[in-house]
């Protein structure tokens, strides 16, 4: 009884999600799996979902980006073993200097800067976040970790990584992982706010909590393993 109910449920499911992909029902893009991720939406249960479908189809990617205000140019494809597939280069007064990243992990940039990061700043502090203070994103260089595992590719190598050190008010007030994470007062809450709105964008989130080479920024990627420290 209880396999016959469960195939039920699964059929009815299958038909629900054909005849929405078919078009058969109109289901609000906002709640529609098959739909673009809008930037400008609230995030909810689908957003993941929407990223990692962006992640692996590059034309979804793009439009998403270039719908955001984040500034940014597309780049050539380069390297082997190191380099960039799919890349921009951002050129945001936001997150000065220039870098360059992968549409997928700058997709994510843009959704944790502007859902998780600034209203995290407006209610800690009243104002918006000017700028992003960061360590960069491309370096070819292996990971840094624990033994055996010197070998791997980072993904700063693949420009698919991204290091956040601090942030600057619009008064220009700092707030730095090194000098505030273990602070008492409303930075240290605010920085752990901000991880883990992170977490909910990217894929990889490593902070000071995971060891002792990332305490003094975020390491923030869209690599394959799903992690949040």
């Amino acid at each position: 009884m209880t396999r016959l109910l469960l195939a039920l449920l699964l059929f009815a499911a299958g038909v629900a999600a054909w005849a929405v992909h078919s078009g058969r029902v109109v289901v609000p893009p906002h709640w529609n799996p098959w739909a673009p991720l809008n930037v400008a939406e609230a995030p909810n249960w689908l957003t993941g979902h929407k990223l990692q479908r962006a992640s692996s189809e590059p034309a979804l990617c793009r439009a998403a980006l270039a719908a955001s205000t984040l500034a940014h140019i597309g780049v050539d494809d380069t390297g082997d073993g190191c380099g960039w597939q799919g890349a921009v280069r951002v050129s945001d007064e936001r997150f000065a200097p220039t870098f360059t990243l992968t549409c997928s992990a700058a997709l994510s940039l843009v959704m944790w800067e502007r859902h998780a990061l600034q209203p995290a700043a407006q209610a800690h502090f009243g104002q918006p976040v000017a700028r992003v203070e960061h360590f960069g994103s491309y370096a070819c260089r292996n990971v840094r970790s624990a033994r055996g595992e010197g070998e791997r590719r980072s993904q700063h190598a693949s420009a698919n990584a991204f290091d956040v050190a601090g942030f600057r008010l619009r008064n220009g007030r700092q707030i730095t992982l090194v000098n505030h994470w273990t602070a008492d007062g409303p930075e240290a809450a605010f920085l752990r706010e901000v991880r883990d709105g992170a977490c909910r964008f990217f894929r990889g989130t490593l902070g000071p909590d995971y060891n002792a080479a990332h305490r003094d920024h975020f390491h923030l990627d869209q690599g394959p393993y799903r992690i949040c420290r």
